[in-house]
Formats: structure tokens, C-alpha cells, sequence
């Protein structure tokens, strides 16, 4: 099986599944999105989705809760429409109170019965604001984290998230794109800590994937990062650099599926 760990919701929903069908792909763990740069008919349309995305990356759009609940409606209304398709993480906003958080939680990812928490982009030094999502993963069942590690992050954002996953050893904690231009140190972290992963969606160079997937077979999840990301590129990618097809297997589907229990 082979399993797209890491696309967004893109309008209209069938393209995707149609385009998954083309490409060969089983199953997508499917991820809330607040805004659709895949609708931008011109570069200038591009240039202002990018604005948008760059201030939520660097943690400037503040909780954004009804957004995040709009978000989340749209991601299960794709989940209805193609349940043996999609899997679902859901956007938690960071930063609020313990309290707020777990209802936030109850309400928006355990009753609609989604498979993680993410995708969570924190600005660099604000990564404390993980805080209660870690401990809401921890009361409802160790919900798998996934966290944006690209830029801005820096190499001591990426090592406080490392820090959270040895704090709380049962939750997975998925790092995003390899840990970007820090990949080589994020490597190590994810080959000591049990319970880190990396996903290899929006990879740093073919060179970087291609020296993690094969050192770390057993902890790499392939993800696309539609619409940012292309189904068929991002999987031959993986075919292209693995070593032996048991690295290409795992990486493509069987450690999500395990992760998931898909």
C-alpha cells in the first residue's frame, strides 16, 4: 500500500482523488488548510497566497480559531465523501490554555474521530506554545504531532520539539520536510529519540533525501504536500534514491500504516 503521508485539501476534492488513481496512490493522510493557493489563476494571485502562508509560518496569525474550525469542517466533509481514501489530522490552534486546548481537542479532532494533531506552524522561538498539545496528545491516546520544520524554524526550535518528544515518549511527533536546511542534525535527533519521524514532503535536495530515507528507513514517511507538492514527482523521488526496494516499501507506506494502524 502505498500511502501519501502528508497532502492538504485542494478544491474540488476529485481532482485529487482522480489525480491518487493516475499516480497509484491508496490512501492520503489528508491535513486541514486555512487558505487554497491552488486556486491562484496568476502569479500575482500566487504572491499574495505566499504572504499569507509566510505570516502563518512565522507565527504571525495568531490562534485563528473559527479558521481552524472552518478548516476543519472542510477536511471532514473530504474524509465523508471518500472514507477509504483519506485520513485525517486536524489543526489545533497552539498557545491557548490547558483547559481550552483539551476542549478544542474533544470537540474538533476525538468526536470526529481524526488520526492526529498538525499541521502545526509555530514561528521561531515559540515553540513552548506546544505545550498543551502535547499534554492533550497524552489524555486522548498519544495523538500523533506534526510539526512544520522547514524555515523558519531554526536548529534550537527543531531541538526543543526533540525535547517535547522525550518528555512525552508515547505521543509520535512527525518533523516536516526533513528538518529543511537542518537536516543533517534532525537526522541524528530522529535516529536517537523512539518516538520522532520525518516526513520527506518539500525535501531539502534530492542528495539530502536520498542520505536520510536510506540511513533511516524505519522512521521516514512519504508525503507530498499538495498543492506545494506533485503526487507523481514526489513518488518516483523515493523510488529514484532508495537503495533496495524493502527502503522504497517502507518509506512509501508500511511505516504510516503501522504508525496509524491503517
Amino acid at each position: 500500500m502505498i500511502i501519501d503521508g502528508h497532502s492538504h485539501v485542494t478544491l474540488p476534492i476529485d481532482e485529487h482523488i482522480k489525480e491518487m488513481n493516475r499516480v497509484g496512490i491508496d490512501k492520503t493522510v489528508l491535513f486541514s488548510t486555512s487558505f487554497h493557493p491552488e486556486a491562484a489563476e496568476n502569479a500575482s494571485e500566487v504572491k499574495q497566497a505566499m504572504t499569507y502562508l509566510n505570516n502563518l509560518l512565522a507565527g504571525k496569525m495568531g490562534s485563528m480559531i473559527q479558521v481552524r474550525k472552518k478548516s476543519i469542517a472542510e477536511l471532514m466533509n473530504a474524509i465523508q465523501c471518500y472514507p477509504d481514501r483519506y485520513v485525517g489530522f486536524g489543526a489545533v490552534p497552539p498557545g491557548l490554555d490547558e483547559d481550552a486546548t483539551m476542549a478544542y481537542v474533544e470537540e474538533n479532532i476525538f468526536r470526529n474521530q481524526l488520526a492526529g494533531m498538525g499541521e502545526f506552524t509555530i514561528g521561531s522561538g515559540q515553540i513552548a506554545l506546544l505545550k498543551n498539545i502535547f499534554i492533550a496528545s497524552r489524555e486522548y491516546g498519544n495523538l500523533p504531532i506534526w510539526v512544520h520544520a522547514f524555515f523558519p524554524l531554526t536548529l534550537a526550535d527543531i531541538q526543543e520539539i526533540a525535547a517535547f518528544a522525550e518528555a512525552y515518549p508515547g505521543t509520535p511527533v512527525i518533523l516536516g520536510h526533513l528538518g529543511g536546511n537542518n537536516w543533517l542534525e534532525t537526522m541524528d535527533l530522529v535516529k536517537e529519540i523512539p518516538n520522532l519521524y520525518l516526513d520527506t514532503s518539500a525535501y531539502f535536495s534530492t542528495f539530502v533525501l536520498s542520505t536520510v530515507i536510506n540511513e533511516l528507513p524505519e522512521k521516514c514517511l512519504f508525503g507530498v504536500d499538495r498543492p506545494f507538492g506533485d503526487l507523481q514527482l514526489s513518488r518516483e523521488a523515493i523510488l529514484k534514491v532508495s537503495k533496495s526496494s524493502t527502503v522504497a516499501d517502507a518509506v512509501l507506506g508500511e511505516n504510516i500504516a503501522e504508525l496509524l494502524g491503517i
